[in-house]
């Protein structure tokens, strides 16, 4: 093993693996994807992904937690909007990925073999 190998300090591989785990949802995803094209209330994404205000409530919280989203009161409105902009990078980085698993194909558009595929559902 060569000795100029360095390995990520533990502290930051466990918030690392905090904040996986909190992309780790579809829902989450979705909101992040949304307010990456705009700030928007509660009510906007209520409507945006066909779900009850207190799921859209409980994942806005788990955002915030990790700072991956911000919150501003207007009026008496709440708009929410992305506070960490290159996670959106990272989420698209994730979701390259996934289109070429979903096609069936290497980085470089070449065909895999059927044992690589990803069943859509």
């Amino acid at each position: 093993m060569s000795e100029s190998l360095k390995l990520i300090h533990q502290a930051k591989l466990d918030e690392a693996a905090k904040i996986a785990k909190v992309l780790a949802n579809p829902t989450r995803i979705q909101i992040l994807n949304l307010l990456e094209q705009d700030r928007l209330n509660v009510g906007e994404l209520v409507a945006a992904l066909g779900s009850e205000q207190s799921t859209v409530s409980h994942q806005l919280q788990k955002l915030r937690a990790y700072q991956l989203i911000s919150q501003e009161r207007i009026g008496k409105s709440v708009y929410y909007e992305l506070d960490d902009p290159h996670i959106v990078d990272t989420l698209n980085q994730l979701l390259g990925h996934v289109d070429h698993l979903l096609l069936g194909e290497d980085h470089a558009g070449k065909h895999l073999p059927d044992c690589f595929h990803v069943e859509k559902e």
